[in-house]
């Protein structure tokens, strides 16, 4: 099996990021307190690249039935305490259309790229396949 570049998914990520003109930021949901997060950062696959990945994973998820294979380690020195280190389902193509997507509705939502809302974008599309899923169940 094939694996997708890791760093071929990162640079077109961190252009994507750059190319939206919002900065890029993580808000402390303790104190609203906003921070900084360079593109480049953002899209690094020891920082916050396994977020935008399992959100554009949910996407397609949703879409296909079908996931990326995403492998997602526990990294204690890492920004999340976690990095993705492979890709081994899917296109380029398609991961970059689900990225695209994932980045276009965090860029309608404030004047920032809020990298909170990954997470809530992933359990918004596993609700609805949770929802979908029984009534499939009971149309066979």
């Amino acid at each position: 099996m094939s694996t997708i570049s890791l760093p071929a998914i990162s640079a077109a990520l961190a252009r994507l990021l750059a190319e939206t003109s919002k900065p890029v930021e993580l808000v402390d949901r303790k104190t609203g307190n906003r921070i900084a997060v360079p593109a480049e950062d953002a899209a690094h696959p020891d920082a916050y690249l396994p977020v935008f990945l399992v959100s554009a994973e949910a996407l397609w998820l949703e879409l296909t039935g079908t996931g990326f294979d995403l492998d997602v380690r526990p990294t204690p020195a890492s920004s999340l305490g976690y990095a993705v280190r492979d890709v081994r389902a899917g296109s380029f193509t398609v991961i970059m259309l689900c990225l695209i997507d994932v980045t276009l509705r965090l860029a309608e939502m404030e004047d920032a790229l809020v990298l909170n809302h990954l997470i809530d974008f992933w359990g918004e599309a596993h609700g609805r396949i949770s929802d979908v899923a029984p009534a499939l169940q009971g149309a066979t």
